[in-house]
């Protein structure tokens, strides 16, 4: 098994290439279509306060271990693991660890060539003003693409090709050089949608109603939804930051990177959140998430502003951007791994990358576009989400926190005296429980769509979904919020 370093001599040209790096990998879409919605509909602030405690208590602990491995072995997650574990309790079982790793690259690299290709494909529409303001004609046209296979299949291809176009120039000239463009651009993009929502007439209302501290309506759902999407925040177990982590420069701080980058994150979530939101208060839509808010909601919104064309333009070239960033650094994680085995063959490795992200698309578009049998795209997501990236970030905790000695964690984490003890006392007990809890959500709250579509022996009755939050609406200063889906 080839061990060597897989990070080239200055792979960042500096920590501020690195810190783009860094950000360009956990800024994703989840803090466009999934954190501002959970906000409006479980208390606010409330919910605010549990997903930033969980961030920098349970998440941030894991950047830290999982950069700090990855750039004392130099090599991607496997061979760290296996390195690092070299003669603990626990070292058969880390090898597993990385693979798990390696399987949820896999997927999501599929999963973000699906979105990609659905933002490339409405970015044309946007630009060609072909988008509809009719709430009936918008979800219509959303029915009638993803149903249509060859469609989604060729927008998928065309973004998959973007992302191996990049990464074959290598990490200097491709994804280097990439990012100094696409991370200010994407910046500049994200401040003109903030400044069109301020500009709404709605964005105090819009203001109030993520930021206000509604406690009675957090709730244990509201709760666990927010452990759930601070625990997907940062990339961690899908073996991303380990890749990076093998490519950070000496000068690079472990703790201050992890804490830099959730900060960012929280950030730029924060102004997508009131952006969006005072959109769609603008325009009297109900807030709703993922692929609803991105493609049948915004739509009608943008067809109904007087610069609307220019402004879903410039959305659509956001939502192509988040996907393109996160699947070029999962596919990093496949390049850097097969670059090993190969020698060094960069072009072949993710040529050969490209092949089971690629599969994992089309297979997630056959399930969503044939409207009948399973569909692949929700259980590879759940395959991810409650499988493959717990076990990495198990195993991690479990390696730092628990089997490593305290003296060779010292050595390469970079934090000392209490501040170490703190830290490992997190990645000892909290990230578990973190783990387990946002398992055993994501399993309850999925029981009774298992049970309704497949009926196996086990589920009896089924159960019962979450219901949506009932506001108070006699407390609210600017009426009604109106009736929000809860859905994840």
């Amino acid at each position: 098994m080839a061990t060597n370093s897989i990070a080239p001599a200055s792979a960042w040209g500096s920590r501020w290439t690195f810190s783009l790096a860094l950000a360009a990998t956990v800024i994703g879409l989840g803090n466009l279509w999934r954190v501002p919605s959970a906000m409006v509909n479980y208390g606010g602030s409330a919910f605010l306060l549990v997903y930033v405690a969980v961030l920098f208590l349970a998440v941030v602990p894991v950047v830290m271990a999982e950069l700090a491995l990855a750039r004392r072995c130099l090599m991607s997650p496997v061979p760290t693991l296996r390195r690092m574990s070299e003669g603990s309790l626990i070292a058969p079982l880390m090898p597993w660890a990385g693979w798990s790793m390696m399987l949820a690259a896999c997927i999501l690299l599929g999963l973000y060539g699906v979105v990609g290709g659905m933002g490339l494909s409405y970015l044309f529409r946007a630009a060609l003003g072909e988008l509809n303001g009719n709430p009936a004609a918008a979800s219509a046209l959303f029915t009638r693409f993803y149903s249509n296979q060859g469609d989604m299949a060729f927008w998928l291809l065309s973004f998959m090709a973007l992302v191996v176009g990049i990464s074959m120039k290598g990490l200097q000239r491709g994804l280097q050089s990439s990012l100094r463009t696409v991370m200010p651009l994407m910046l500049v993009v994200i401040l003109v949608l903030v400044t069109v929502g301020a500009m709404s007439g709605k964005a105090g209302e819009a203001s109030w109603t993520l930021f206000a501290f509604r406690w009675e309506d957090l709730g244990w759902s509201g709760g666990f939804h927010a452990v759930s999407l601070a625990f997907f925040s940062l990339a961690i177990g899908s073996g991303a930051l380990m890749t990076l982590g093998a490519y950070m420069p000496g000068n690079a701080s472990v703790p201050l990177s992890g804490i830099g980058v959730a900060a960012t994150d929280l950030a730029i979530t924060l102004l997508l959140g009131l952006g969006v939101i005072s959109l769609l208060f603008a325009h009297q839509v109900a807030s709703v998430s993922g692929f609803e808010l991105v493609f049948v909601t915004l739509p009608q919104v943008f067809e109904a502003m007087p610069s609307g064309q220019l402004v879903g333009s410039l959305f659509y070239i956001l939502v192509v951007l988040l996907a393109w960033t996160s699947a070029l650094f999962v596919m990093e994680v496949l390049v850097a791994r097969l670059s090993e085995s190969l020698g060094g063959l960069r072009a072949l490795a993710v040529a050969l990358a490209a092949i089971p992200g690629c599969l994992a698309g089309l297979l997630a578009v056959r399930g969503v576009a044939s409207g009948t049998g399973p569909d692949f795209f929700f259980w590879m997501s759940q395959l991810a989400r409650l499988l493959f990236i717990p076990l990495g970030v198990l195993g991690v905790a479990l390696l730092v926190g628990r089997f490593l000695r305290p003296q060779r964690v010292v050595s390469f984490l970079g934090l000392k005296g209490m501040r170490f003890r703190f830290w490992r006392l997190l990645m000892g007990v909290v990230v578990p429980l973190t783990v387990v809890a946002t398992v055993g959500f994501g399993l309850y709250q999925q029981g009774p769509s298992l049970c309704d579509e497949y009926s196996p022996p086990w589920c009896g009755g089924g159960g019962d979904s979450f219901e949506t939050p009932v506001y108070p609406l006699s407390e609210e200063p600017y009426g009604a919020i109106g009736d929000y889906d809860a859905e994840d």
